[in-house]
């Protein structure tokens, strides 16, 4: 008898230890999707953001050449940050297409920013490589601390924000960013 109950309490730890395991894969796996930008863009409910106008303008970030940045000098204009680092294969994909726009709708009052969750070095490297037209400003302590206020409550990247002139947050979206749907929210919110 004590045979059987050995043997099925070793039964019940490995069935356990079975379901936890195929639980995290699961877990992990979804996490990995959203990582690798091949799931739908995941919105943020606006009104859980943690960051004011205020908060936002005055939050400020080193550019390669190691001056500050803040971002309140691009108040007056449609802002979109970025939120990427150069391991991470889907920002990397979705960057021609943030340059894109950039160029077709500076003049209008677009600004892109992308606020680095990797080292200057990094950075620096990467953008010999890639010219892409609008400030890269790394920050490998604060990128995701900022982000999550902004809405990213997982860390992930990528992580795109969205700010008409004057502080209101009007998207805030986890994953690749399609361009037509990013295009379409531009022309709606650029400043008159």
């Amino acid at each position: 008898m004590e045979t059987i109950n050995k043997h099925n309490s070793k039964s019940a730890r490995v069935l356990i230890l079975i379901v936890g395991a195929g639980v995290l894969l699961l877990v992990g796996l979804a996490g990995l999707a959203m990582c690798t930008g091949r799931s739908d863009t995941l919105p943020t409910k606006i009104s859980e953001l943690d960051a004011s106008a205020g908060t936002i303008y005055t939050s400020s970030f080193m550019d390669m050449a190691g001056n500050p940045q803040s971002l309140g000098q691009w108040q007056h204009k449609l802002l979109v940050i970025n939120f990427w680092a150069t391991w991470c294969g889907p920002c990397k994909e979705e960057m021609p297409i943030f340059a894109n726009l950039q160029k077709k709708y500076a003049a209008k009052g677009l600004q892109i920013i992308g606020i680095a969750a990797d080292s200057p070095s990094n950075v620096a490297n990467f953008a010999q490589k890639l010219s892409v037209g609008y400030p890269l400003l790394p920050d490998e302590g604060g990128a995701i601390e900022f982000s999550k206020r902004l809405g990213n409550r997982l860390g992930l990247l990528p992580h795109t924000v969205i700010i008409r002139p004057g502080g209101e947050v009007i998207s805030a979206r986890l994953g690749i960013i399609r361009e037509d749907e990013f295009e379409a929210v531009i022309i709606k919110n650029l400043p008159k």
